[in-house]
């Protein structure tokens, strides 16, 4: 057996330990919450990476681990999972049902499986180099549906964390959040990509937008576009992906043309 073959599995445990934990506490509201004026945090975060570590580093003990919430795992860095416990802890908060727990296996320095589980509606994403995705036990082909013309496209726009606290770049964020705005015909603020990571994917929505993402949903977003064969274009600190290259090239433009404005 490979590699992938052994963690496959053991991915897929770890995201449905903690997210069978999440939708506990989604709907016992026993979570605690401490707000910020540009993030939220909750103890379910912590308890969530708890089982995740739990289960990776049983199965993996000489893996090195990039966790969220504790941080950096020494080990082979060669073999590193990237871990997201919780992905949407504001929509946890506020009780909205998108949020997911996560993992990628970064493999030579590049991902390579990642898992991705939304315990309320109950949707594994499995995501393979060699394999491609899946939707449950459904191998997903994103030229199934068709896609829209870029003005009728609904777009997910994403910003890492620290954008918010650097006026500068909240300044360009908001300037390609105006310009998705004007060029499609919705414009989704996520605040759980790796959960519209697999809708983009399976061609629920049509495109993306990220602004100085977070290493721990974009690695998995970017293997599910990928997998599904969406178009992409990247940039030093941005990255868009696109059912269509009508929509790509929209997006790049938008893009491009908000960073290009901050430097002159």
């Amino acid at each position: 057996m490979s590699l992938l073959d052994d963690a496959e599995p053991v991915a897929v445990d770890a995201c449905l330990a903690a997210g069978r934990y999440l939708r506990e506490v989604y709907h016992d509201g026993t979570a605690d919450f401490d707000r910020s004026a540009t993030d939220v945090t909750s103890s379910a975060d912590v308890a969530a990476e708890r089982r995740v570590l739990e289960v990776l580093t049983d199965a993996f003990p000489k893996h090195a681990v990039d966790a969220e919430e504790s941080g950096r795992h020494a080990g082979d860095d060669d073999r590193r999972w990237v871990v997201d416990p919780l992905d949407g802890t504001n929509d946890l908060e506020a009780g909205l049902p998108t949020f997911a727990s996560a993992v990628t296996l970064v493999v030579d320095g590049e991902p390579a499986l990642a898992a991705a589980y939304a315990p309320i509606p109950d949707d594994l994403y499995v995501c393979r180099r060699d394999r491609g995705l899946r939707y449950g036990s459904t191998p997903v082909d994103g030229a199934e549906t068709p896609a829209p013309a870029p003005e009728a496209a609904t777009v997910m726009s994403v910003i890492g964390h620290d954008v918010k606290r650097d006026p500068a770049a909240a300044a360009v964020a908001d300037e390609i959040a105006r310009g998705v705005a004007s060029a499609c015909k919705r414009r989704l603020e996520s605040w759980c990509p790796t959960v519209h990571w697999g809708l983009l994917a399976r061609g629920r929505i049509d495109g993306a937008v990220c602004y100085r993402p977070d290493e721990e949903e974009q690695l998995l977003g970017e293997l599910f576009v990928e997998a599904a064969g969406h178009r992409t274009a990247d940039g030093d600190e941005w990255f868009v992906a696109a059912r269509t290259p009508a929509l790509r090239e929209r997006l790049r433009s938008v893009v491009e043309a908000a960073t290009a404005s901050t430097r002159t």
